[in-house]
């Protein structure tokens, strides 16, 4: 970025309100993200939070447009937008939040008192997640170094949010283990009883000053969730009296819908006498051995298949699952079902390499329907898709792949189909995406990612300095990057970028361009896109950008036959390159009844010349004809000049 982009960029204010102080960091407010000091400039008390975001994690931007004003025991996100990243190295987004009160409680984990635990941290928080569940919106983030508190007796106040996916930076053993055992990326909204769980552990955390199973590893801990059930899990080296206990049991449950609302929680008296109605999973005597790990249910049986798909397709179809599921486990039903499963997919022809994918897939869902959507080692919910694709696209092949898939296929309806999912958000519309994805083309995928992260940046390796997120934004790096001659402004991820957050009309001017078959064809899509894209984005003068398009311009002018003409057009060109207006000078250069009648001209001395040429062959035969008659005849006067002087010579000899 030029030097004064980022001067008129540092004197922005976000919203109009914000200015964001990079040099000021503010290493606990951000919950694991950067987060830097940001003054209001509309409000006495101007001290508030910037949180950056990643180029390569999208921010909850249904979270951001819904939630714009404060909210007790909350920091909420007052406003969002682009700023100088530290050291003026280019760009960055920020969400401005209000501040945190103090410290996060993770600063010293000390032991609370219950009723400092129900009074200043469960009925705050519950009060918080009461307003957000009733606007159908879940938090994600509730852990230790995500809440504060200014004193000692003040209420907790909870974290931001916003500027990343959701749960994407929770601890594994804030999670329940259905979303714990996810990518990071892939955890999706969740639904309340998400945050609920969350809240649940963050209160075991400081009832006993520790974080609960803080030695084990991810997949160890969550076995143990999985074979005694969460609160027995994380319960185990705590000691809590029985109220707690009752509730902590609750708000642990295996099944969301038994948890408690955050409006019950803020009022305990509608959580007395609760109690979680769980039937207890069926457990065999003799273990199945998956590896190193004995299995004894069809939960952890369920689990163990996911974390290695080739052991697990070779079990399947060897048979030796459902026979520890008939003798082992008695379960004849479950048995019977994955027999089906295999039977099918060994029957059928058209999954190609996506068979034993399939199988284990449906196979997972059969033996546990509260597991996410497993597919090729990759734990996931449907309505994480997009952010799975941002992390794909920014470093992990493995990742990629599995989205490109499962978006381009109806291997999500299936798997949602085959199971009952309650109180999950919706899958993002994958029968629109699946036909951008089918309609292939250069750069699908792309269009995909820009259209389902619609606050991420061009990823284009010319915008890495610039956090291009709109159109306009779009067209002030044109103007930037005009400056620096670039043999051409748009490549295949800005031609994806401006497809997917473009109009219509756009779309399928990318689409012209995608399709150019050589380089001439090209340069001209690529004009007239820019011209477009200025009258629709950006109708104000662009020098910088109308010069460069003149640079690509002049060679046009060499069609034109007269030079005066010529001549007169290229002094027009310069002129209107500083108007700024890329249709000014498109129109010039395709001004079509002009280069008619400079056409008809150029025909018109093209024939006179011609005639011209003609006179002259015409002269220059006749001047031919002239010379061979005067050849001849002056050989015929020469012939008869020597026959006289013969005859003569004759004639004095017989004198």
């Amino acid at each position: 970025m030029a030097d004064g982009s980022l001067v008129a960029l540092s004197n922005t204010l976000i919203g109009g309100r914000f200015a964001v102080d990079t040099s000021q960091v503010l290493a606990d407010a951000g919950g694991g993200l950067p987060a830097y000091l940001a003054r209001d400039r509309a409000a006495a008390d101007g001290r508030r939070v910037a949180l950056a975001v990643s180029r390569d994690a999208s921010p909850r931007a249904r979270h951001l447009k819904m939630l714009d004003e404060p909210i007790d025991y909350l920091m909420a996100p007052l406003s969002h937008g682009i700023a100088p990243n530290p050291g003026g190295n280019g760009e960055g987004y920020f969400v401005v939040c209000t501040s945190p009160p103090g410290p996060p409680v993770s600063a010293a984990l000390n032991v609370w008192p219950e009723k400092a635990l129900i009074d200043l941290v469960l009925r705050p928080i519950a009060a918080v997640l009461d307003i957000l569940h009733a606007r159908r919106l879940t938090h994600r983030a509730i852990r230790p170094n995500n809440v504060f508190q200014g004193a000692p007796g003040q209420p907790v106040t909870l974290g931001a949010a916003w500027a990343a996916p959701p749960a994407m930076h929770q601890p594994g053993v804030f999670e329940s283990p259905y979303s714990a055992m996810c990518h990071p990326a892939c955890r999706g909204d969740g639904s309340i009883g998400d945050d609920v769980y969350a809240l649940g552990v963050l209160l075991l955390t400081l009832s006993g000053g520790k974080i609960p199973m803080a030695s084990m590893d991810d997949a160890t801990r969550v076995r143990w969730q999985l074979d005694l059930g969460s609160f027995a899990a994380l319960t185990r080296e705590f000691s809590l009296s029985g109220a707690l206990a009752d509730l902590l049991r609750l708000m642990l449950a295996e099944d969301p819908e038994q948890r408690p609302l955050p409006s019950q929680l803020v009022d305990l008296a509608t959580t007395r006498g609760r109690r979680v109605a769980a039937r207890p999973a069926r457990r065999s005597q003799n273990p199945l051995m998956l590896q190193d790990t004995a299995v004894f249910d069809a939960r952890t049986l369920a689990y163990g298949l996911f974390l290695d798909e080739k052991k697990a397709v070779q079990f399947l179809r060897n048979g030796l699952v459902t026979q520890w599921l008939r003798r082992g486990l008695g379960d004849a039903g479950s048995a019977t079902q994955i027999e089906e499963l295999v039977r099918g997919r060994v029957a059928e022809t058209k999954s190609g390499s996506w068979s034993d994918s399939l199988l284990l897939m449906h196979t997972i869902s059969a033996l546990n329907f509260r597991m996410p959507l497993c597919w090729r080692g990759i734990a996931l919910w449907p309505e994480a898709l997009p952010a799975m694709l941002a992390d794909g696209i920014a470093s992990n092949a493995e990742l990629l792949a599995a989205a490109e898939e499962l978006l381009s296929t109806d291997v999500v309806t299936s798997w949602s189909e085959a199971g009952a999912r309650s109180r999950r958000p919706d899958a993002p519309d994958l029968p629109s995406q699946r036909q951008v994805l089918q309609g292939g083309g250069p750069g699908a995928l792309l269009r995909l990612f820009y259209a389902s992260n619609p606050l991420l940046p061009c990823r284009s390796p010319t915008t890495t300095t610039a956090w291009v997120a709109t159109m306009p934004d779009l067209m002030r790096f044109f103007e930037t990057a005009a400056e620096r001659e670039e043999d051409s402004l748009i490549d295949l991820h800005i031609s994806a970028f401006i497809a997917a957050r473009g109009d219509r009309k756009i779309e399928l001017q990318v689409s012209g361009l995608a399709g150019a078959k050589d380089a001439e064809s090209f340069r001209r899509a690529e004009l007239a896109l820019l011209q477009d894209l200025q009258a629709r984005y950006h109708p104000s003068p662009m020098p910088a950008l109308a010069k460069w398009v003149a640079g690509r311009l002049r060679p046009d002018l060499q069609r034109w036959r007269n030079k005066p003409r010529r001549e007169a057009m290229r002094a027009r060109l310069d002129a209107l390159t500083q108007s700024g207006s890329l249709s000014r000078l498109l129109e010039l250069v395709e001004d079509r009844s002009a280069w008619v009648l400079d056409s008809a001209g150029a025909r018109l001395a093209a024939n006179e010349v011609a005639k011209i040429d003609a006179e002259m062959a015409a002269i220059d035969h006749e001047d031919k004809a002239r010379f061979a008659e005067a050849e001849r005849f002056g050989r015929a006067i020469a012939g008869g000049i020597g026959l006289s002087a013969f005859i003569l010579m004759v004639m004095s000899v017989l004198l």
